[in-house]
């Protein structure tokens, strides 16, 4: 008999030989380690668990990669091979989908769209498909040879959506009450005035197929009084008033109604009539592009009014100091804006900013064109000819970065003709200038002819950090009337609009520059230089300054330039402010000071006017509420102030409120803005909406809120995604942390792509039931680990929902009814499964600590 020891080293070798052979051979797990499984363990089916990167028959959902491009989510088959291995289920039409030119590879094209490839290396050699299980994606390789050559961006148009029919509306209401008592006022008025003032707006629109309804309505009401007197201005207007269309075919959109020419050739016209132009947002974002910011400075708790055309556009109220306005909706594409910035204490100081185009740039073959015929309407004057006018304006991209552009205008009395070039400077950036000619006949003037010139330059230098956005200089000849000049001529400006607004430009210049210095902040500039014929008056626009981050403390430094509103007279404003923002999160490691900030503000003015504030400013709920309170002080007579401030951000839309006083002042306002969808589904509210958006449908997921985080399912299974990008690729997708627990979805994300305007519908197929751990046994032991459970369902057997049972006979399921039935299956005998049936499941309650349900129940 041999020793203890020699048998002990004759099986440990025996051991260390089989297990580095095996090393080398396919992993094999032996079902008869499973001790107390139910059953003979030699019958126990653990095939797809024996290998490495084994993957389980079934329908899973997974998000797609192709050569490391995310293309989103879509459900993939699982089947077995011709190995006998577990593959994803590929065909020709999920090839197509993920961009392979299948028409062009040998043997793949006869195939049919929907006929099954297991093995698709037979077809491209070099292709490669792999399921990630853990992470749930379907990672894909392909040589560049078989893939399509689109454009970056390139999006096929069976994927473009034109939506459904609805309505929506977006609201926006803002209005205030003031009382002032101060000596300068009671000087020029009759005692105290009093102030109120209320602004509304409705931008509306109606969705039929391609076919896209919009309309805008602005009430306007005011209302000054002191002790002897009152006066009241109230108004109604409707603009923006069209119907349009999009034709994909001609990459093209067709409106007609009130709308505004294209500035890119000819400067905008507001227009009544019919248009027909290129639409470049149907290109790819590779092959192709604006409502400027508007900047400012305010003194106190000011009003800040927007105008476009003569008419009211946009109107808020800002806290003192630098301001910068970045939702504006401008009507149209062109036309300057008119700013006003209203003080506490009445003084106006306005500003214009130019809205324009960047340079007329495209590549080679590029085109852009208008055709556009009707009567002029609009305009800074109380009347004007609304001279009946047809347009036609070309772009064309030559070879040699050349752009060629121009455009002929004709009406009666007036004719205008453009030709212009532009030209890219590589590094340099690019340029473009033209020259236009007028002819106008007047009846108190009679024929005036002059041209105008211009010069544009941009330029964004990646490596310096340097934006050039827009700079522009025109020069115009005395007697050059242009198409607005030509049909406001000789009216009168309407009330309120400031007075160099109606005077012919003789020169014009903008800028827009900005500069990043890396860790030591920015510095921009922005402005704009006018000059005109009939005046001497100079209007200079300009805003400058440097913003700075250190250890935590934001700082900065701007001055401004800007005109005083009067009519005799144009005088200059100059401010500088300083700012300083610091975080109590410096000074405390407490989650609640993370969310307090202290201010420090000083304004200066060319008049010798200097005024301090200190704040303190504070969020709550996820930043959805902000408030905070301020105090300055002030020299040269001026009041003390101070503020109290509250805004809210909602899934239904934002509010604000504000309280301002001084010992002789005070004023309150607020603003309220949202937006409303009607569809087949019901009434849906959430924010303001963009010109595209998304209807979310989520059957059974009340309160799952969008990743977006700018809504959450109602209790009709609805809610909406206010902001789309029109011809992209949108990714909308839901907050699986913040789904009811009864509540699974099949896919937690989608890809859509809108058509200008577009009401999308995104459904997400939910699974209405309950988590559940389940704790299996059975009469001859525990159910073996790795047998399969699904659950039963008659009503709808293309559902399928399934399980796998872990160790100890243990099962985690989700989308359980509260009563069911389970089929457990291990092998493919009769005795290797088994059946239960389980009640009560919504019963068991659940909380933080115990979030998942759990049941004992016995397999039969």
């Amino acid at each position: 008999m041999k020793k203890p020891m020699t048998i002990f080293r004759y099986s440990f070798f025996t051991s260390l030989i089989f297990f580095s052979l095996g090393a080398f051979a396919e992993d094999y797990f032996d079902p008869a380690l499973l001790d107390g499984q139910l059953g003979i363990p030699s019958d126990i089916d653990l095939s797809q668990f024996s290998s490495k990167d084994a993957l389980p028959e079934g329908k899973v959902i997974l998000t797609v990669y192709v050569n490391n491009s995310n293309r989103g989510e879509t459900s993939i088959h699982l089947v077995k091979g011709t190995d006998n291995k577990v593959v994803p289920e590929i065909t020709p039409a999920l090839l197509k989908s993920l961009g392979v030119k299948v028409e062009n590879v040998p043997n793949l094209n006869k195939l049919g769209n929907d006929e099954v490839i297991t093995d698709l290396t037979q077809y491209i050699p070099d292709a490669s498909v792999k399921v990630n299980l853990s992470e749930l994606k379907l990672v894909t390789s392909f040589p560049q040879i078989v893939m399509s050559t689109d454009a970056m961006g390139y999006i096929d148009p069976e994927v473009i959506d034109s939506g459904v029919t609805a309505m929506f509306v977006n609201y926006m209401f803002s209005g205030g009450h003031s009382s002032n008592d101060s000596s300068s006022f009671n000087d020029i008025n009759n005692g105290k005035l009093k102030n109120d003032n209320f602004f509304a707006q409705f931008r509306a629109g109606f969705n039929y197929d391609e076919w896209r309804l919009r309309s805008t309505m602005t009430h306007t009401y005011a209302r000054n009084s002191d002790d002897k007197e009152a006066t009241s201005d109230n108004s109604t207007k409707f603009t923006n008033t069209y119907l349009s269309r999009n034709l994909s075919s001609i990459r093209s959109e067709f409106i007609v109604g009130e709308t505004t020419s294209g500035n890119e050739v000819f400067d905008g016209i507001p227009m009544k009539g019919i248009r027909l132009l290129s639409n470049e947002q149907m290109l790819p974002t590779s092959l192709q592009g604006f409502a400027p910011d508007i900047n400012g400075i305010a003194q106190s708790n000011a009003k800040v009014t927007v105008k476009q055309n003569g008419n009211i556009i946009y109107q808020t109220y800002v806290a003192p100091g630098a301001f910068k306005l970045t939702d504006l909706y401008a009507s149209g594409s062109g036309g300057n804006l008119d700013v006003t910035i209203t003080e506490e204490n009445g003084a106006e100081r306005t500003f214009t900013v130019a809205f324009s185009s960047l340079p007329v740039m495209l590549r080679s073959g590029g085109w852009k064109y208008e055709l556009s015929a009707g009567r002029f309407d609009g305009g800074t004057t109380v009347d004007s000819k609304k001279a009946d006018f047809v347009l036609a304006s070309g772009v064309y991209g030559f070879p040699h970065d050349v752009t060629l552009y121009g455009g002929v205008l004709g009406a009666k009395d007036y004719f205008s003709i453009v030709s212009g070039v532009g030209v890219s400077l590589g590094d340099f950036g690019a340029i473009s200038t033209d020259i236009t000619h007028a002819h106008a006949k007047f009846d108190s003037m009679g024929s005036q002819d002059g041209q105008s010139y211009r010069f544009r330059y941009s330029k964004n230098m990646t490596t310096t950090g340097t934006s050039v956005d827009l700079t522009a200089l025109r020069f115009s000849t005395k007697h050059y009337y242009d198409f607005n000049q030509f049909n406001t001529a000789d009216y009168q400006l309407k009330e309120g609009t400031s007075p160099w607004l109606g005077e012919r430009e003789k020169s014009r210049f903008t800028t827009s520059l900005s500069q990043t210095l890396g860790n030591y902040g920015s510095i921009y500039l922005s402005g704009s230089y006018y000059n005109y014929w009939e005046q001497d008056e100079k209007v200079t626009q300009l805003t400058t300054g440097y913003n700075g981050y250190l250890k935590g403390v934001s700082f900065g430094i701007n001055y401004s330039i800007d005109r005083i509103k009067s009519k005799d007279s144009w005088p200059e404003n100059r401010q500088i402010n300083f700012n300083v923002n610091i975080p109590f999160s410096l000074f405390s490691n407490n989650p609640m000071a993370s969310n307090f900030n202290s201010t420090y503000m000083l304004t200066h003015d060319n008049h010798g006017r200097t005024n301090q504030q200190v704040g303190l400013s504070g969020s709550a709920f996820d930043n959805a509420l902000s408030y905070g309170v301020a105090q300055s002080w002030a020299n040269q007579n001026q009041p003390n102030n101070g503020s109290l401030y509250a805004n809210y951000s909602g899934n239904y839309g934002t509010s604000s409120l504000n309280y301002n006083y001084s010992s002789d002042y005070y004023s309150v306002n607020g603003s309220m803005n949202g937006g409303v969808l009607l569809h087949s589904g019901g009434v849906l509210l959430g924010r303001s909406m963009g010109n595209s958006m998304a209807i979310i449908e989520a059957q059974g997921a009340k309160g799952t809120e969008l990743n977006s985080g700018n809504g959450a399912i109602n209790r009709q299974g609805y809610a909406l995604s206010p902001y789309l990008s029109e011809y992209r690729e949108n990714t909308v997708g839901l907050n699986v942390n913040t789904l009811p627990d009864n509540v699974t979805l099949r896919t937690t994300s989608q890809n859509v792509v809108p058509t200008k305007g577009a009401i999308v519908k995104v459904v997400f197929k939910t699974k209405i039931g309950f988590q559940a751990i389940l704790n299996i046994n059975h009469s001859q032991g525990i159910v073996p680990f790795g047998a399969i459970a699904t659950l039963i369902d008659k009503e709808n057997p293309n559902e399928i929902n399934t399980g796998i049972v872990g160790d100890n006979g243990q099962l985690y399921m989700s989308g359980l009814p509260s009563d069911g039935n389970l089929l457990i299956k291990w092998g493919n005998r009769n005795q290797q499964s088994c059946n239960i049936s389980y009640q009560g499941l919504g019963d068991i309650e659940v909380n933080s600590k115990q979030p998942i349900r759990t049941m004992s129940l016995s397999c039969e």
